[in-house]
């Protein structure tokens, strides 16, 4: 039930519909982070990646993770940006996990997390298991 009322709050309406379909895949899955439960949610669309993950049906902290590369003189510069939607502030380790998706995925993410005591290690199991739920 709680995987449905994120569906329905992560996918308009109109997204799930044949016809016209605004997310190109979506998929979910219950997988365990640091023994964990979790449910998760991944929306892809052609210029960005939505991923909820959470632990108690809640979509938490919402960041916007975006990456831009430029060419100057042959070298390439990998910039990232970072931005909290809404929820905690200050939160590193979600923070990189968003940094590490976009720089993974190649495309832009919107991160939904809300995952209590999330580690450096918890949040490296968690991206690689985002990695295996390709929606991209």
């Amino acid at each position: 039930k709680i995987m449905s009322a994120l569906m329905e709050a992560a996918v308009p309406a109109r997204a799930r519909q044949s016809a016209h379909p605004l997310a190109k895949a979506v998929r979910k899955a219950q997988i365990s982070v640091s023994g964990k439960m979790t449910d998760l949610v991944l929306t892809g669309y052609a210029d960005r990646v939505f991923v909820i993950a959470t632990q108690n049906g809640k979509m938490g902290t919402l960041i916007s993770a975006t990456g831009d590369s430029k060419s100057v003189g042959g070298v390439v510069n990998e910039t990232y940006s970072i931005k909290v939607l809404m929820g905690k502030r200050n939160d590193q380790i979600a923070e990189l996990l968003a940094r590490s998706l976009v720089a993974k995925i190649g495309k832009n993410v919107l991160l939904g997390l809300n995952i209590k005591g999330l580690d450096a290690k918890g949040a490296k199991e968690l991206m690689q298991k985002i990695i295996a739920h390709k929606v991209w």
